[in-house]
């Protein structure tokens, strides 16, 4: 955690003061590189660090001021949102994430409390990507040092499968899971992936177990579930590859095809899905995620089976052996009239 002071820079603009609490020596390095990364990261969807600076003894990152905002957790809070409202916030997310792509930085915390809505023109608010806490260049080494053992670098209901596993070693396809997750609350207004501990959303999401956007929110364009479900595959190799590529099947103007995956759902040919929703047996829902087995379709009920004939006679003995009694009959009752 940190602690954030409103305070004017030597050159004279307002900002935000960000200091970490903790004095544990890997965390402060994690903040003094935050700060660089950050800082060199200028976009108009990323909140931009102005300057690292020394607070008795501890790295302070002198952060843009977001005047008049709030964070998209605290949107989505109302509920899922309207189409056009969702389609602004989806683009400058998109645009601030690639840049950071562009610029060789893996965020590996994408969620909507790391989402800052900067008031703009009108009642449009401006999505601010901040919080590079976690972050690393893509092309470093594995971080051993900044990973601990048998700790979870990032928030697991947005985090990639990999990452949960090794988050040293993840590429940018780590954030395009996140993306996925976020579009798809953003969507529905419910997180992807919950459950009532740690382990049940971990569980979930290294078997890619969630409801089909169309289950939970009826009627959302086949174009949001096929970017949405394109990123979502436990596979980083079966994920959009990029950005741009999400940024094109989002809007509906490529088709993405993902090979293998999941059984899918009969709404949006073509495209794998990690989980089929079927009706529920019992009061609790239930899924069937990647791998595991089940129909791809509601289950009918089971045809009834013909009832089995005498010790395995098949049905046309049984009429050879009728028709052969009664030629008898008759041939006897002719031989006794005459």
């Amino acid at each position: 955690m940190a602690r954030l002071w409103r305070v004017r820079h030597s050159d004279g603009r307002i900002g935000a003061l960000k200091v970490s609490r903790s004095r544990d020596p890997d965390l402060l390095a994690r903040a003094a590189r935050e700060g660089r990364l950050q800082a060199a990261l200028v976009h108009p969807n990323i909140v931009r660090a102005l300057d690292v600076i020394d607070v008795d003894g501890t790295p302070g990152i002198v952060l843009e001021l977001v005047e008049g905002g709030h964070t998209l957790e605290a949107e989505l809070r109302a509920g899922s949102l309207p189409p056009e409202r969702l389609e602004r916030l989806v683009a400058g997310l998109l645009d601030g994430v690639e840049a950071a792509h562009r610029a060789g930085v893996i965020h590996r915390d994408l969620k909507p409390a790391n989402v800052l809505l900067e008031a703009g023109a009108g009642e449009v608010w401006v999505p601010r990507l901040c919080d590079f806490g976690l972050a690393r260049p893509e092309f470093e080494p594995p971080d051993a040092k900044m990973t601990r053992a048998g700790f979870i670098l990032g928030s697991a209901a947005y985090m990639a499968p990999e990452q949960a596993r090794d988050a040293g070693s993840v590429d940018a396809r780590a954030d395009i899971w996140s993306l996925g997750a976020m579009l798809y609350e953003m969507v529905a207004g419910v997180p992807a992936f919950e459950g009532d501990t740690l382990e049940q959303v971990l569980l979930r999401v290294t078997r890619a177990h969630y409801r089909p956007l169309d289950a939970v929110r009826p009627g959302v364009p086949a174009r949001w579930e096929v970017a949405v479900e394109a990123c979502l595959h436990v596979d980083p190799a079966m994920r959009v590859p990029d950005v741009a590529t999400l940024r094109e099947v989002w809007a509906g103007r490529t088709k993405w095809v993902s090979e293998g995956g999941g059984a899918r759902r009969r709404s949006i040919p073509g495209v794998a899905s990690p989980v089929v929703s079927h009706p529920p047996r019992s009061n609790a829902e239930t899924f069937v995620a990647e791998g595991e087995p089940g129909p791809s379709v509601p289950p009918r009920a089971a045809s009834v089976p013909p009832a089995p004939t005498a010790r395995g006679v098949p049905r046309w003995g049984w009429a050879a052996l009728v028709s052969v009694a009664v030629v008898g009959l008759v041939v006897a009752v002719w031989l006794r009239m005459g």
